[in-house]
C-alpha cells in the first residue's frame, strides 16, 4: 500500500489574500470554491490528479500561533524552478527567505502572509546522514552550485548517490519480499 500525500487545510484570517499569494507566486489554480455566501472555503492544486492539494478555509478565530505544523514542502523541478520561486518570494512584500542545502536538497523557506512556514526544494544528485543545513548562495551558476554542495557534504557520513540510498531504502520498506 502506498500512502501518498494529498492535501492540507490552512485556516485563514485572509481566504482572498492566501488565495492571491498561492495563485499568483507559487502558481496554484482555483479547483474549487464554497458557493457566495457560505463559509468561505478556496480549493487549491497544481496536479491534474488531485482535486485539491490545499484548502484555505475562513477562520473563525482561534490561536495562530500554536499549529501542529512546522513547514509544509513542495518539491521543484530543477534549480532554475528554485530560483524562479526565490526571485517572485522577495519581490513579494519583502518576505524574509532563508536560502540553504540540507545535502540532498537544495531549499528555500519562507512564511506566507498570514505566517504559515513553508519549503520549496529541488533535490540534489546525493544522499548523506540528516539533519543537515547550511546556507547556499542561489545567485551562483548551477554547475558551480553543484561542485560547491559537493565538496561541503563528500566527507559527511553516508555521503553516497542518491539513487544508490533509494535503492537501499527501497530494500527496507514494506513489501520488499523479506
Amino acid at each position: 500500500m502506498t500512502i501518498a500525500f494529498s492535501h492540507f487545510e490552512i485556516k485563514a484570517r485572509d481566504v482572498a489574500g492566501l488565495e492571491d499569494f498561492y495563485t499568483r507566486i507559487l502558481g496554484f489554480v482555483v479547483s474549487d470554491r464554497s458557493p457566495p455566501n457560505a463559509h468561505q472555503m478556496v480549493f487549491l492544486s497544481l496536479n491534474p490528479g488531485e482535486h485539491h492539494q490545499i484548502v484555505l478555509a475562513e477562520a473563525g478565530g482561534g490561536d495562530f500561533g500554536s499549529g501542529s505544523v512546522d513547514h509544509l514542502a513542495f518539491r521543484v523541478e530543477n534549480l532554475g524552478a528554485l530560483r524562479g520561486y526565490y526571485k517572485a518570494l522577495h519581490g513579494y512584500g519583502g518576505l524574509p527567505v532563508d536560502a540553504v542545502s540540507h545535502g540532498i536538497s537544495w531549499s528555500v523557506y519562507f512564511r506566507d502572509p498570514e505566517g504559515n512556514r513553508l519549503e520549496l526544494f529541488a533535490d540534489t544528485p546525493w544522499h548523506v546522514a540528516q539533519p543537515v543545513r547550511f546556507g547556499i548562495d542561489l545567485s551562483l551558476p548551477d554547475d558551480e552550485l553543484i561542485e560547491w554542495t559537493k565538496a561541503k557534504i563528500a566527507a559527511l557520513p553516508d555521503f553516497q548517490p542518491a539513487e544508490q540510498w533509494f535503492k537501499g531504502l527501497a530494500k527496507r520498506l514494506p513489501g520488499d519480499g523479506r
